[in-house]
């Protein structure tokens, strides 16, 4: 049991180390002047983050042409509707950061 919750620590501290410069970049020129100018960012970047998951998606879709995602969703299957849950928030994560 400690050996979990020290794993768990060490994982939680890994990355909030390496997270936190991320968070903490000063604004550049880029940051919006204006409200308008800021929503208009705000569409043209999540356009492009559901694009970038959506091709993703299908990426790992052609990857695995052993698992027929639609069918076993259809059929009801709890392990892929979980293992394509987690392919698009570990890539929606992605996204996120990296347009940040």
């Amino acid at each position: 049991m400690n050996t979990k919750k020290a794993r768990l620590l060490a994982g939680i501290t890994a990355l909030t180390l390496f997270a936190s410069p991320a968070f903490a970049q000063p604004p550049s020129e880029s940051t919006p002047k204006t409200v308008a100018h800021a929503l208009l960012m705000s569409a043209i970047f999540a356009t492009l983050a559901m694009a970038l998951v959506f091709v993703a998606f299908k990426i790992f879709d052609w990857a695995t042409p052993r698992i027929d995602i639609q069918k076993e969703l259809l059929n009801n299957n709890i392990a892929v509707a979980i293992l394509s849950a987690a392919v698009i928030l570990g890539v929606s994560l992605i996204v996120a950061v990296s347009i940040m």
